[in-house]
């Protein structure tokens, strides 16, 4: 194999390679005597990744290369249909579509490859929301400048890059008023507490909280998904209201995910230590310690489990999501929520999916690298539909 093939893709691979690297890469890849070295050394990252990464069980890995290997050449276009079909899944899979779709793409021939049908592509989610001001004033943070904003009632600062910061500003009243900040599907944003707390609101999310905290406590709502960074005050404890449960911090980071269409509300600590209690007439209370996760049903009753990844609760925060022994329905929801349509599919599996995908891809570069892959996808112009064959879970 040629070592400098391997060493720019390794490079590429992890992120490390430089803007003539790639180019250099790009280069090689087009010679068609190393196109063999390309299909083992893809072959060979990729099943070291699954092992580390699995997305696809071993039965459905075999039975995916089984497929991609089995492709048949039908084009002049050498570079795409041996990079395209048998790279372009594994590739896809191991979170590189990008490289893909945006440098490959160019080279492909669609009259003769069966594809995924898409009559409209979906963008991934952005950083977008809007904010309810205590007078009933709802505000597109979209068309505001950025800068200070500030009226009678409330002040903040728009920072670039979807981020509202409350900390550090005088007080414009007497009172503390409140604000309710709404992130939609296909959106997430940022904002400072005017405590210096930092919140990352996932799509499909709200946050009611003070412009600033008087009294004793320090106390908000949310509802669907929030990480926080809380800063520490052991004279003032941060509480956090959600879905049948009440957080309680002193200063710590943690992230709550209380989507009302889930099975579970779930609260994982990532570092110090929280409180949680239960509402309800049958409360409970029971206290979390780094790497823990608490799963609440909607029957109230709560489970702790320790995690070997807790990080992976926060990935959506990096530009990642990441399943871990997931079931097909909770995989489609977080995608609907993340790309603000209606995933759904035809036929039922009881297998489950860990591992990551990059956010920022489109829909038809996600759902086409599972196409690839050996699923079939169907995207209609109202609703969207992702059908799986029934023998490929087998």
């Amino acid at each position: 194999m040629d070592s400098r093939l391997r060493i720019l893709f390794e490079k590429y691979f992890n992120k490390q390679a430089s803007p003539e690297e790639e180019r250099e890469l790009f280069e090689l890849l087009q010679r068609e005597e190393l196109q063999k070295s390309l299909e083992a050394l893809l072959e060979e990252t990729y099943l070291d990744y699954e092992q580390k990464e699995r997305f696809f069980n071993a039965k459905q890995t075999s039975r995916i290369l089984k497929r991609i290997k089995q492709q048949t050449v039908l084009s002049p276009r050498v570079l795409w249909y041996r990079i395209g079909g048998y790279a372009a899944a594994i590739l896809v899979c191991l979170g590189l579509g990008l490289f893909v779709y945006s440098y490959l793409s160019k080279s492909i021939d669609t009259s003769s490859t069966k594809k995924t049908v898409v009559k409209r592509d979906v963008e991934p989610g952005f950083e977008r929301a809007t904010i309810t001001l205590a007078d009933g004033r709802t505000l597109e943070l979209e068309e505001i400048a950025n800068g200070i904003f500030a009226d009678r009632e409330s002040r903040f600062v728009k920072e670039g890059e979807g981020r509202l910061n409350y900390s550090g500003l005088e007080k414009s009243t007497k009172e503390m008023v409140f604000h309710t900040m709404r992130v939609p599907k296909g959106g997430q944003y940022r904002l400072v507490l005017a405590d210096g707390t930092k919140v990352w609101l996932n799509a499909a999310s709200s946050l009611h909280y003070p412009t600033r905290f008087d009294g004793d406590i320090r106390e908000v709502t949310v509802s669907g998904e929030a990480y926080f960074e809380v800063a520490r005050n052991v004279n003032k404890p941060f509480f956090v209201n959600c879905e049948g449960q009440r957080v309680q911090v002193l200063g710590t980071d943690f992230n709550v995910r209380a989507y009302p269409d889930e099975t579970a509300f779930k609260t994982t600590l990532l570092a110090g230590s929280i409180a949680i209690t239960t509402v309800g007439t049958s409360s409970k209370k029971i206290r979390l310690q780094p790497g823990e996760e608490a799963s609440l049903t909607a029957k109230g009753s709560i489970k702790v489990n320790r995690l070997k990844e807790a990080d992976l609760a926060i990935a959506w925060t990096k530009g990642y999501f990441a399943f871990n022994r997931a079931d097909l329905p909770s995989v489609l929801r977080e995608l609907s929520r993340w790309y603000n349509v209606d995933l759904k599919v035809k036929s039922s599996t009881t297998k489950t999916y860990t591992g990551k995908i990059d956010r920022q891809l489109t829909l038809s570069e996600l759902l086409n690298g599972l196409a690839l892959s050996g699923i079939p996808i169907q995207i209609e112009d109202q609703e969207h539909i992702i059908e799986l064959p029934k023998d490929l879970f087998k």
